[in-house]
């Protein structure tokens, strides 16, 4: 450092907080903006006695953008997380020690699409096990979350094919998802989706699974296919509390979040719209294109859009799928912002998701 110039000592500051938020701490947790300034200060005490010259603290705008960001979410009202890369890691491979057919597999399978879907609570999941909501006012009161004709897949010239529990999943190129009953109106709605090349995380395989997980239990073809096997191998619905229990497990185990930390609540259901907004705006495209992709009434997704720092790792395979996205004269793209640019020199761009 008593070689480089100010700004060079002030970057490597900056590298450092993004090295906090994403938890390299002494405990190896994740922390809150006024610890991240803690960490900082102290930083600052070894320049002061080495007389090297500093701006003060927040002085700098990488500094400042860094730790601002960080503070501006952390006050964002019922603020949901992402689910990170670390976080999908740990329950695939946490998913090894579970039945195809556990719930632990099937909530994976439809984190594992809703990544691309943005998926909400009421589209698939329930409130209790044993039940599941209806659209009263629709005639003979269909369910509100995906059933079986929800989902049509497509070879690789697009012509349909039948998922039977005997379909190699492979077989499948696209699946094409109704939106029958949608909180922006635009009801009956159909969006493609195609293959990844990383077939652990590839959305229409989980489409598949989840299609023949539903075969396997015998769910009624007019019944919700978010289920599972639970002890007694009798069919349950997905739930949404058991949804949010396994996230924050997750983060338990890929962030070490202490059990008893409150903000672990900050990982629901919801997160999976909030993991679908920041992969896409990861990838630079612009408000309006999420907003119409995740199909929201507002911008209020606009409120998600800062914690990009804290999800961003080594697994460059868990990058968007070009396949899965509307063709290139589709899609707008949104300008670098000052974030954006900090990000990539902290962190290589073939580095995030």
């Amino acid at each position: 450092m008593a070689t480089l110039g100010v700004d060079a000592r002030n970057y490597f500051l900056a590298c450092y907080a993004v090295s906090l938020i994403q938890g390299e701490t002494l405990r190896g947790k994740s922390i809150r903006s006024r610890t991240v300034i803690n960490y900082l200060t102290a930083a600052y005490a070894l320049f002061a006695a080495r007389k090297l010259f500093y701006l003060p603290l927040l002085g700098t705008d990488y500094i400042h953008l860094i730790v601002t960001t960080l503070k501006n979410y952390e006050e964002v009202p019922r603020r949901r997380n992402m689910i990170s890369d670390d976080m999908m890691w740990w329950m695939l491979r946490e998913s090894s020690t579970h039945s195809p057919d556990s719930a632990f597999v099937a909530i994976l399978d439809w984190t594992i699409l809703g990544r691309y879907t943005g998926a909400r609570q009421s589209e698939w999941c329930q409130v209790s096990s044993t039940k599941y909501k209806r659209i009263e006012v629709w005639p003979n009161t269909p369910p509100e979350a995906f059933i079986l004709s929800d989902f049509v897949f497509l070879d690789t010239n697009k012509r349909h094919i039948t998922i039977t529990i005997h379909t190699d999943p492979r077989d499948a190129s696209y699946v094409r998802i109704k939106w029958r009953k949608q909180k922006n109106g635009d009801n009956g709605e159909e969006i493609d989706f195609g293959r990844h090349t990383h077939r652990k995380f590839c959305p229409v395989l989980a489409a598949v699974r989840i299609v023949q997980r539903s075969l396997r239990l015998h769910t009624p073809r007019d019944e919700p296919i978010a289920v599972f096997t639970n002890n007694a191998r009798q069919r349950r619905f997905i739930t949404a509390k058991g949804v949010a229990t396994q996230f924050q497990t997750a983060a338990h185990h890929a962030h070490n979040i202490a059990k008893s930390d409150k903000h672990l609540q900050q990982w629901t259901t919801h997160s999976i719209r909030v993991t679908a907004a920041n992969l896409l705006h990861r990838e630079r495209f612009a408000d309006s294109f999420i907003q119409k992709r995740l199909r929201w009434k507002s911008r209020s997704f606009l409120m998600y859009l800062r914690n990009t720092i804290y999800a961003a790792d080594e697994h460059a395979s868990l990058k968007l799928s070009p396949e899965n996205l509307p063709p290139p004269e589709d899609r707008v793209y949104r300008n670098n912002e000052p974030h954006d640019i900090m990000f990539q020199k902290v962190v290589p761009q073939h580095h995030l998701v």
